[in-house]
């Protein structure tokens, strides 16, 4: 008699589960149809990332971090259209389509791939050289620090 109890409140917990998915998804596609949607992002670090917006007809690529700044404005609604198809879940672009999308921003500032890809490159390996350095001068000063709290120790035991 228990296990019965069980599992009728098990069905009862589950169907209202899909209650609330239905309601969910019913209003996501009603807020849809509104002027101003999110398409997608590309997380880029902590706290950073490339979102696309579109906002009536044209999209919009904006940069946001500690603040938000406007990338790049599409008015032309081929090309918006084509972007909008590479980011939508539902093609088979899903994947590479955030690749193509650092692709085509860096057509559009006139940088090739394997430059920007460089320069990246060059910019982690500077920022590694520059904490390794701070790394050994901390151990630097933890050892002289240890030294000093030695002699004052040996001093203090005579």
């Amino acid at each position: 008699m228990m296990i019965v109890k069980v599992l009728f409140f098990l069905i009862i917990i589950i169907g209202i589960f899909f209650v609330i998915v239905k309601i969910l998804a019913k209003k996501s596609t009603f807020l849809s149809g509104r002027s101003i949607r999110s398409i997608g992002g590309l997380p880029l670090g902590q706290n950073k990332s490339i979102q696309v917006v579109v906002i009536g007809k044209s999209l919009y690529i904006v940069g946001v971090g500690d603040n938000i700044q406007l990338l790049e404005k599409i008015s032309d609604e081929q090309e918006a259209a084509a972007l909008i198809e590479m980011m939508n879940p539902g093609t088979s672009y899903t994947g590479p389509a955030f690749q193509t999308l650092g692709g085509w921003l860096g057509k559009l500032r006139n940088k090739p791939a394997a430059e920007e890809e460089l320069e990246m490159t060059a910019t982690f390996q500077q920022v590694f050289q520059k904490k390794m350095q701070g790394m050994k001068v901390r151990k630097e000063q933890m050892d002289e620090w240890l030294q000093e709290e030695n002699q004052t120790d040996r001093l203090n035991d005579k």
